[in-house]
């Protein structure tokens, strides 16, 4: 692809919610995220977006800092059973993550005030190049079916939550995952030659951390790409290459219909161009474009698409 990239980051994780009080008190009473916006969509401007049949919706917008991107929104579903949480096999949406000065006190508070966590922080390295980077983190059950990952970085890449105030405990969404069937698919979709964000690894390895973190089996490899742009979150695609195959989740994450982990918010300069180029990488528009309501999108133009394996994303025209 030349000239500018379509799109330049994640700017936001939906997450499913039955209500938004239990999320609230996670985010923002543990995790130091504000309320930036909440209000409801009508049944049709819900369903202009995110396809026939979604219902009147419940919006909280939640921000770390004031950080424009890297944030997450909560949608109130509908009741359709219990929650589960996806494990690291799992075809779809898999974790969102932030980072934290101290994973050891992360684990300590939110497990005294009652968060269950997979397993405590492991600490595990990953090949770049001729070096090996090491990577210590967590898994934490958010409510509602939603895997909450926390890393304490040995060199935190630029994030605004911290920019802007470098003491806060934790920061805005620094990535979101999706483990895929299709791997080349999903990074040529998001990488340089698709929509435009930098494929700044693609490794294959092992580790016994990330076997204990993630519930794995001894010895299993792990495929792993890390899509940025200058905006957080950044994209982490990832298969499990040694013929481990867990559930297939992607028909019950779909973008205010079911709960957990269920889509992404990208912006563009120019949503004409990203949904054509959409349906040049195998990617399919579901919906739009329409104008969507003041809530959420600012009265811009929105979309939304799959992305070749199925990942729900919502595309919203930038002014800038």
């Amino acid at each position: 692809m030349t000239g500018q990239p379509l799109i330049q980051g994640v700017n936001a994780a939906f997450i499913g919610v039955s209500t938004p009080e239990r999320h609230i008190d996670l985010y923002c009473g543990q995790l130091g995220y504000a309320v930036a916006e909440s209000g409801v969509l009508s049944a049709e401007a819900a369903a202009a977006i995110w396809g026939e049949g979604v219902t009147e919706t419940h919006v909280t917008v939640l921000t770390a800092a004031g950080a424009p991107h890297g944030r997450i929104v909560l949608l109130t579903v509908p009741d359709r059973g219990p929650a589960e949480y996806p494990h690291t096999a799992d075809f779809g949406l898999a974790g969102i993550d932030m980072y934290t000065h101290d994973i050891q006190e992360s684990h300590r508070t939110l497990t005294a005030a009652s968060y269950d966590w997979v397993t405590p922080p492991a600490t595990w390295e990953v090949p770049l190049g001729e070096r090996m980077v090491t990577v210590t983190e967590g898994f934490c059950n958010a409510p509602d079916g939603t895997d909450l990952v926390f890393v304490e970085p040995a060199s935190p890449r630029g994030t605004a939550a911290w920019d802007t105030d470098p003491d806060r405990g934790y920061t805005e969404l620094t990535s979101v995952v999706c483990n895929v069937p299709d791997f080349e698919a999903e990074i040529g979709f998001w990488g340089p030659e698709g929509l435009g964000l930098q494929l700044w690894y693609d490794v294959s390895f092992s580790s016994p951390g990330l076997e204990e973190m993630a519930s794995l089996p001894a010895g299993t490899q792990m495929r792993l790409a890390f899509l940025a742009g200058p905006l957080t979150a950044r994209i982490e695609v990832t298969q499990v290459q040694d013929g481990m195959v867990g559930t297939d989740r992607r028909e019950r994450q779909r973008t205010a219909r079911h709960l957990g982990h269920t889509g992404w918010l990208v912006q563009t300069p120019d949503l004409d161009a990203t949904l054509a180029r959409v349906a040049e990488l195998g990617g399919t528009v579901r919906t739009g474009p329409v104008h969507g309501p003041e809530l959420l999108f600012g009265s811009a133009r929105v979309a939304m698409v799959d992305t070749p394996n199925g990942i729900p994303v919502t595309i919203q025209e930038s002014s800038s």
